[in-house]
């Protein structure tokens, strides 16, 4: 039969730290103290022994070189590792649900791309909004444009308005008193033809050559 190693001898786990070992040998050397060994002469035997290995154990066990050493020399090594953080697991493509609840792959599907899904929608709107208000903006400009250049054709009459901006020319039946005919339109600062007189619109853009009273 083997002999007990230095663990077993201070009846102490592989992996005890220094104190629980000192704790133990103190135990064992109290118990075998000389004092109290019994005067026959087996008991006192048996007693130095465990002593005598007990004083071993300790010798070994108590200075950590020593201790690691030894350690080798058992069929299994007690090799102290220090515990790794534990890391949470970077690859897993589910967000981690709250504590206790468990969800299915379609949940954990949805809490990950729902947001992204919802942004998309939300951007989509605003680019389908803001093209929709330009093509309101560039009709309603093309009708005014249209409207505009139509009020003043030729031989239709209007009355002049002054304002702060300067002249605005005033659609107005022909028969209407201090109405003038429009001869033509010319773009500003283009002259008017002979017999007439020009009128500059506010707009900066827009001569009116008029015919009649001003």
């Amino acid at each position: 039969m083997a002999d007990p190693s230095h663990y077993e001898t201070l009846g102490v786990s592989r992996n005890a730290d220094r104190e629980t070992i000192r704790r133990a040998y103190l135990t064992i050397a109290r118990a075998n103290h000389p004092d109290r060994r019994s005067s026959q002469e087996t008991q006192r035997s048996d007693a130095e022994s465990r002593s005598r290995a007990a004083n071993a154990a300790w010798n070994t066990l108590g200075d950590q070189a020593k201790r690691t050493d030894y350690d080798r020399t058992l069929p299994d090594p007690v090799r102290t590792q220090t515990p790794k953080a534990t890391r949470p697991n970077l690859t897993d493509p589910r967000p981690a649900p709250p504590s206790g609840i468990v969800v299915s792959a379609q949940t954990a599907l949805l809490w990950r791309w729902g947001p992204i899904a919802v942004a998309v929608l939300i951007a989509l709107a605003l680019v389908i909004g803001s093209a929709y208000a330009t093509s309101q903006d560039s009709s309603t400009t093309a009708t005014t444009s249209r409207t505009s250049t139509g009020r003043y054709v030729p031989g239709s009459c209007v009355f002049i308005l002054a304002s702060d901006a300067g002249k605005i020319a005033q659609p107005v039946a022909c028969g209407q008193q201090s109405a003038s005919v429009v001869s033509s339109q010319v773009d500003s600062p283009r002259p008017c033809p002979p017999l007439t007189f020009p009128v500059p619109l506010s707009d900066g853009k827009t001569t009116l050559c008029l015919v009649g009273a001003q």
